[in-house]
């Protein structure tokens, strides 16, 4: 980042305007930029749902507008969709409740269909005549600018089954920046560039996912075999192969973990950025680096629940209701049951013994003995780490992809503050 940008930052941060600038109620912004208030760019759109259209949209904060069926796999919305507003390609939607990376609500503009239903429960709009670069709002409003606004205006306090309560017209009469037409589009070019730059890895990353997915199934199963193999897979019991664990928390020790998709046994404070466990923690289970543990609830992905291994901490405790167990057995190999477990090739077995319909809180009722009499399918030891290795691989490239959308991210976030305030100006 060039000196002069530095200054400029630390001069704004300190409570002083730049040379060049001015501060309004849209914070500090380059002098020759102008102020609108929402309700000139924007005009509500309350339009309702008479033609009966199905395609019911939800907010994503990372898909914006989408469908309920694309992103649930159902739709959650009532029957009667009369009294639903009615969106078209590029208008805007307002969801008030506040959420993850959206304290004060999340706007988005509807771009993936010609045209969907919302709840009324949102605010909706459209642009208007005067507003010639809509796409400049579009990133203006993901980057939270409006946010101080919306602060000013929400009742303290006043929330409802988590909605801001905001009066329509307060929220219409926001002030926003209103840079130079000329400039809108450059910015909105610069952000919607690396907008591309991000979906492009993601849907590499959706493909480098479902080619592992495509070798768990087939190389966990034996359906194919890699070069040099040919030994007899042999199907063992859970409790032959593995001890269950329930070595209690004596030392104190306060690294409670959590069961993630994507980063297995974490620390709840890195995963939540809080603790959610008891103050008193003597009676959690003390993992060691490869134990395992079980979590018994179904979430998004894990229908019969997840079993992961632990491998970030050499050491952590996880609450009395999971499963833990650690290998007993020489010959097997760790980071194969690990692949193992995350392919969902135990399903079948917990589906067997979980009884039906009886889940208390999301919990499936899983007996213990029953649990370590599931079935795993082995192959020899070498064919098992051999098996490992060329996961392992496949999950190291998905980590560096996923490393590197996340710099990409974090790029964007970094451009949209620095562009979107006018602290760096764009030659157009």
């Amino acid at each position: 980042m060039k000196l002069d940008i530095k200054q400029r930052i630390e001069q704004i941060r300190r409570g002083e305007v730049p040379e060049g600038y001015k501060k309004t109620k849209a914070g500090v912004i380059p002098e020759d930029w102008e102020l609108s208030r929402l309700n000139k760019q924007f005009i509500r759109q309350t339009r309702k749902n008479t033609e009966g259209n199905t395609n019911v949209l939800t907010i994503s904060a990372q898909y914006g507008l989408i469908s309920q069926e694309d992103f649930f796999s159902k739709s959650v919305a009532g029957e009667n969709k009369e009294n639903y507003y009615l969106l078209y390609r590029g208008d805007f939607a307002y969801n008030k409740s506040y959420s993850n990376g959206y304290p004060y609500g999340a706007i988005k503009t509807l771009s993936l269909y010609e045209k969907g239903i919302v709840s009324p429960l949102y605010i909706c709009f459209s642009k208007t005549k005067e507003n010639k670069c809509p796409e400049f709002y579009t990133h203006y409003f993901e980057a939270g600018m409006l946010n101080h606004e919306i602060q000013t205006f929400a009742q303290e306090g006043a929330r409802n089954h988590g909605l801001l309560n905001i009066a329509i017209e307060d929220f219409f009469n926001a002030i926003i920046a209103n840079p130079p037409l000329p400039e809108q589009q450059k910015i909105a070019d610069i952000l919607t560039t690396q907008d591309r730059v991000i979906e492009l890895k993601e849907q590499l990353l959706a493909q480098k996912q479902q080619q592992k997915k495509y070798l768990m199934q087939q190389l966990l199963t034996g359906k194919k075999r890699l070069p040099g193999f040919n030994g007899e897979w042999k199907k063992e019991l859970l409790g032959n192969i593995a001890v269950r664990h329930i070595k209690r928390n004596t030392i104190g020790n306060s690294n409670v973990l959590t069961i993630s998709a994507q980063y297995g046994l974490i620390n709840q404070s890195e995963f939540f950025n809080k603790t959610i466990a008891s103050d008193d923690k003597s009676d959690y289970y003390l993992l060691e680096k490869g134990d395992f543990a079980y979590n018994k609830s179904y979430s998004s992905g894990y229908p019969f629940g997840a079993i992961k291994r632990l491998t970030r901490y050499d050491i952590g405790i996880v609450s009395p209701l999971y499963i833990c167990f650690r290998i007993s057995k020489e010959n097997v190999s760790g980071e194969f049951l690990d692949q193992y477990f995350e392919a969902g090739l135990l399903n079948h077995e917990i589906q067997a013994i979980a009884q039906e319909g009886a889940r208390n809180h999301g919990l499936l009722n899983i007996a213990i003995d029953d649990f370590f009499n599931s079935k795993i399918l082995l192959p020899p030891f070498k064919e098992q780490t051999a098996i490992a290795d060329v996961l392992s691989a496949a999950d190291r490239e998905i980590d560096l992809l996923r490393q590197n959308i996340e710099s990409e991210k974090q790029k964007k976030k970094a451009l949209m503050q620095l562009l979107l305030t006018g602290i760096v100006r764009v030659t157009v």
